[in-house]
């Protein structure tokens, strides 16, 4: 029989201990884990915490509008069709009436002001307090406008008449107004520029009553830009070896020459093929120009009037536009057809042009039109 010592029992019974507290003595009891409530509490803090500050910055806003500096000027904001509030309160900082568009955004959002702002054409004063702002845009107390529609072709003289007829600016105002160049457009800053026609570009327009004259200018002036940004007129006029001003001339040709709107691109390679060949362009518009007062026919003596502008005794482009394109006429003059024509004449219906390269079957067509 195998004999223990004592240490060895000892390490035994100790072992049989621990091992016995393992066992289970009876069944287990779950204890439930009692749930904080400092997570609630903590978030209506930041809750009640934020809509503090964004009431303080409201406040702020408004004290600062209605304490800053007295109004320096007036400021024209223009509110479309599809405006977000962020466009308007975007629009209102770049003109300068308000100073923080987010702040201006989150006043609408929280006085319900968000989805009632009205579209229309609205005058401010810059420093205005912000309330009056949103009362005014959602009240859509735009400024009374006039309506001017000016069609393509006409000149400094029949513009100003025309948008004469439909405000109080007086036709004279307007065409003094139209005689200068600073403006602060590249695009006048030619030395051959001497006034802007070619440039008050045609379109339906909405002025506030009371508009000055040099501000209607200023308008139709920013259209021209508008219109004619996205036509590439840098690169057309390396390959077509033409300025800015001589493809606006160009183009003021052909919209007074074209029976439709078919015809530009044909007139403007008529212009282009006689001017590769150093023939004179014989274009009747630029005479009726030069008159100053158009006619239904022209004379053998009108066809011999001293001016720059006769394009039957001068080579060339005449010295500049002799109306306001469209833009039609703009892209026609930086986009000519590719043909070999060199003249052309109105048919006997006046509907269209009969095109040639030939001077005898010209002369035929001429003939048959009875012109």
């Amino acid at each position: 029989m195998r004999r223990y010592d004592k240490s060895e029992r000892r390490n035994r019974e100790e072992l049989d201990a621990r091992l016995d507290a393992l066992q289970p003595s009876g069944p287990r009891k779950f204890r439930r884990k009692r749930r904080s409530s400092a997570g609630p509490t903590v978030l209506g803090l930041l809750l009640v915490l934020a809509v503090l500050v964004a009431i303080f910055v409201i406040y702020s806003a408004a004290i600062a509008g209605k304490n800053g500096p007295a109004p320096e000027k007036s400021a024209r904001v223009e509110v479309v069709k599809g405006d977000t509030l962020s466009d308007v309160a975007t629009k209102l900082e770049e003109a300068g009436v308000i100073k923080s568009a987010f702040v201006f955004e989150l006043q609408a959002r929280y006085e319900g002001y968000g989805t009632e702002i009205k579209t229309g054409r609205y005058t401010f004063e810059t420093g205005q307090d912000s309330g009056e702002i949103l009362q005014k845009l959602t009240a859509g107390q735009a400024a009374p406008t006039i309506t001017v529609t000016i069609p393509e072709g006409l000149t400094i003289k029949e513009t100003a008449r025309t948008v004469a007829a439909d405000s109080s600016v007086p036709a004279s105002a307007l065409e003094e107004a139209a005689r200068r160049t600073d403006y602060g457009y590249a695009f006048l800053e030619y030395p051959e520029v001497k006034t802007t026609e070619g440039y008050l570009f045609p379109a339906r327009y909405d002025f506030e009553k009371g508009v000055s004259a040099r501000q209607i200018v200023d308008r139709l002036l920013g259209q021209y830009l508008l219109e004619t940004q996205d036509l590439d007129i840098a690169d057309a006029k390396e390959r077509l070896d033409l300025t800015e001003y001589q493809v606006v001339t160009v183009a003021s040709l052909i919209e007074k020459e074209a029976a439709t709107p078919d015809e530009k691109q044909l007139i403007a390679s008529v212009i282009y093929n006689r001017m590769q060949r150093d023939m004179p362009l014989q274009i009747d518009a630029s005479i009726q120009y030069a008159l100053k007062r158009p006619k239904a026919n022209l004379s053998l003596a009108d066809l011999k009037i001293d001016s720059p502008y006769n394009t039957y005794k001068n080579d060339g482009l005449p010295p500049g536009p002799i109306c306001s394109p469209g833009r039609e006429s703009i892209q026609a003059a930086l986009n000519p057809a590719d043909t070999n024509y060199l003249y052309y004449v109105l048919e006997a219906d006046g509907r269209k042009h009969f095109f040639t390269n030939n001077y005898d079957d010209f002369l035929r067509a001429k003939a048959e039109a009875g012109r």
